[in-house]
């Protein structure tokens, strides 16, 4: 018996010794390969602490909080004012001003505006399944879309093409302003957040479009992209914004629109009054100096 416990203690020490050589080892060779991304690691750590888990600063902020039921409220005011600004236009392009727009342009006002009913549907789903009431979100009977540039985006190809582009520009500021409220709203934002992300990459997707309408049809100086350039600032919302770590103002970084930025914005074409040419009839144009750059600071639609 005395052996057999001699052989067992000698085996654990054994044991024990080995496993002491494999974890010493490990270490070593772990210590070894992370060395180098040590420095990498610490850093994404350190941003995405900034980003998501620190207190944010004034100059961050994402405006009103707002809860996932009003950031659905909120994007489904935008799309019905989207998706009723494409229906003019398309009428506007049938028998109005816009019936001298090249093809191209006419196709990608009837594709955008079906994307845009597309998306009044599917948030107007997700509002009734958290309990919120799509129906209870109205325009008025004729929104003041004259507010945009001062005058009617539906007399010219030109004018609504620019009308457009702060349409779609804002549009996609206006879902990455609300990303801070779906995620501070946990589990029960996810649904909300995967709709808004789905929706935010169409919007994009147009802003590029119809930016390069302008370009290639118009000859405008502007980017394909939401951008600035060296002659003219057509980005409605504010990129510089102070107490980030990212360089909005940069063209590898969008920026982003609060809520209450973004309402501010809308506010004239709620509460004004639309002029009779909205409806598609043309009107005789007046030979603005540059048509194309509406006088500064321009504040927009969404």
């Amino acid at each position: 018996m005395q052996k057999v416990t001699a052989k067992m203690i000698n085996y654990s020490l054994s044991l024990k010794m080995r496993l002491t050589t494999i974890t010493d080892s490990f270490k070593y060779f772990a210590s070894r390969i992370a060395r180098p991304l040590g420095s990498c690691v610490a850093a994404i750590t350190f941003l995405l602490g900034f980003l998501f888990f620190s207190s944010t600063p004034p100059a961050y902020a994402q405006g009103a909080v707002l809860s996932p039921r009003q950031v659905v409220e909120y994007a489904l005011t935008l799309e019905k004012l989207e998706a009723d600004f494409y229906q003019r236009a398309v009428i506007a392009a049938r028998n109005g001003g816009l019936a001298s727009a090249p093809q191209i342009a006419k196709d990608a006002i009837a594709s955008y505006g079906e994307d845009e009913n597309q998306h009044v549907s599917d948030l107007s789903a997700a509002l009734r399944s958290i309990g919120g009431n799509p129906d209870a979100i109205t325009l008025p009977e004729s929104p003041n879309y004259s507010a945009i540039l001062g005058r009617d985006p539906f007399a010219n190809p030109r004018d609504f093409l620019l009308a457009g582009q702060y349409v779609e520009d804002l549009g996609v500021a206006a879902y990455k302003g609300q990303v801070q409220n779906l995620l501070a709203a946990g589990d029960a934002a996810k649904p909300v957040l995967a709709a808004a992300l789905a929706v935010h990459s169409v919007e994009a997707r147009h802003a590029a479009g119809i930016r390069y309408l302008r370009n290639t049809l118009l000859g405008e100086d502007v980017n394909p992209w939401i951008s600035t350039n060296n002659i003219s600032r057509e980005v409605i919302y504010n990129e510089n914004r102070t107490g980030s770590p990212i360089p909005f103002s940069l063209d590898a970084f969008d920026g982003y629109a609060t809520s209450d930025e973004v309402l501010a914005i809308v506010a004239p074409i709620l509460n004004g009054t639309g002029t009779p040419s909205s409806t598609g009839q043309p009107v005789e144009e007046s030979a603005p100096a540059t048509p194309s750059e509406p006088p500064a600071p321009v504040r927009a639609l969404w």
